[in-house]
């Protein structure tokens, strides 16, 4: 079996202890969202939601291995967090705490032939996960899981 990931870097871990300012809230990050001066350091989060799943990777394949290269950019420009995954037929990942709140630039690639980027903003709430979905050769990239 191949390993899981093969690279993986993140700029910072910024959780901090239970004397930390709270997070802002989704709507107040998401209005930056839209602004191109956005603050890579917006909204330190909540030392109450230390398991924020900040990625969700599934693949779909039944038969399959998918190589998938992750890369997210903070708005800056810099890498904030990348890796590379084997995904296995099936398989299904998830990055926790990987990233503090804020706005990124989300690049997936699968089998260095087929890219997608997207522009979201990441938190602690279902809505603020990035999902990335593969299967059949297909590469699905958006934002928040939905429980439907």
């Amino acid at each position: 079996m191949a390993p899981q990931q093969t690279t993986r870097r993140r700029v910072t871990d910024e959780r901090t202890d239970a004397g930390a300012a709270p997070s802002p809230s989704r709507e107040a990050v998401a209005d930056e969202v839209e602004s191109d001066d956005i603050d890579s350091d917006v909204g330190v989060d909540d030392p109450r939601t230390l398991n924020s799943e900040d990625v969700h990777v599934r693949s779909y394949a039944h038969e399959t291995t998918y190589e998938l290269d992750l890369e997210v950019r903070a708005p800056d420009g810099d890498v904030a967090f990348e890796t590379t995954y084997a995904l296995e037929p099936g398989a299904l990942r998830s990055e926790i705490n990987a990233l503090p709140t804020g706005a990124y630039e989300v690049r997936a690639t699968l089998d260095d032939e087929r890219s997608r980027t997207l522009r979201c903003l990441i938190d602690d709430s279902p809505d603020g996960t990035v999902l990335v979905e593969v299967g059949n050769g297909v590469l699905s990239l958006t934002e928040g899981l939905h429980d439907r």
